[in-house]
């Protein structure tokens, strides 16, 4: 799918049922998340994430966050009884306009709209922070590398960067991307639908290497729902700063 496909797409879903097409709960769907609760399970979400980098002695300072892929906000929000500032991007437009309607903390959060294969409109080591859950998973590949080697650029020298990914197993990891794009098109007959990508383990570390960073844990999981054709792999990467390696 090209970005502007993807733009398309989500903003589409944004308009239909936002919050479940962040958290595809099935007893949610239909517009049946209350807003609170939505944004309470992106409180407990961003508490876990902090315990997991105390837990590997990661440190970061609470200067400025970025959340990509922050849909209607729901980590963002999160991020902002943390961080001194943070932004949150997406591609889609529905997703942005209710994240902005849904603001609470408009003194500290702005959200982007980014229609590109890249963050080059946001500006070079400006971020002590970078998160991004669920939503690498839905864009091409080729893309994804282009954001995670940008990830890079955005932070700080010593800055972290929390986020998730997903790689294919079995009989799905040998179906290429457009074969699976067509299928989802044909399925559901011109709707918007929910697309997935995977991206290798080694791919993401070269990416790293080549970016100076360097991947301070990775863990993977079975997806939950889709044990025998997709894992989620979470990375802690830390930007490396021009004098030491850390």
């Amino acid at each position: 799918m090209s970005l502007k496909e993807i733009n398309k797409n989500w903003t589409a879903l944004g308009e239909e049922d936002p919050l479940w097409v962040v958290l595809t709960d099935p007893a949610k769907k239909g517009n049946r998340w209350k807003e609170d609760e939505f944004f309470e399970t992106g409180r407990r979400e961003i508490e876990n994430i902090f315990e997991k980098l105390r837990e590997s002695e990661i440190s970061v300072h609470c200067g400025k966050a970025l959340d990509f892929g922050c849909g209607v906000g729901r980590l963002t929000q999160a991020l902002a009884t943390r961080f001194e500032s943070v932004d949150g991007v997406d591609i889609s437009d529905s997703m942005i306009r209710n994240a902005e309607r849904l603001n609470q903390f408009p003194n500290k959060t702005n959200y982007h709209i980014n229609i590109r294969g890249d963050l080059g409109a946001f500006p070079s080591g400006k971020y002590d922070f970078i998160c991004s859950m669920i939503a690498l998973q839905h864009i091409p590949k080729k893309f994804q590398r282009n954001y995670i080697g940008d990830f890079l650029r955005l932070l700080k020298p010593g800055g972290v960067a929390f986020f998730q990914t997903i790689h294919f197993k079995g009989l799905r990891g040998l179906m290429p991307d457009f074969a699976a794009d067509f299928y989802r098109k044909l399925k559901h007959k011109g709707k918007p639908f929910i697309s997935m990508y995977g991206i290798q383990t080694d791919q993401v570390h070269q990416i790293v290497t080549r970016f100076d960073g360097k991947i301070e844990k990775h863990s993977c999981i079975p997806y939950v729902g889709y044990e025998s054709r997709l894992v989620t792999d979470i990375f802690i990467m830390r930007k490396l700063t021009s004098s030491r390696r850390c």
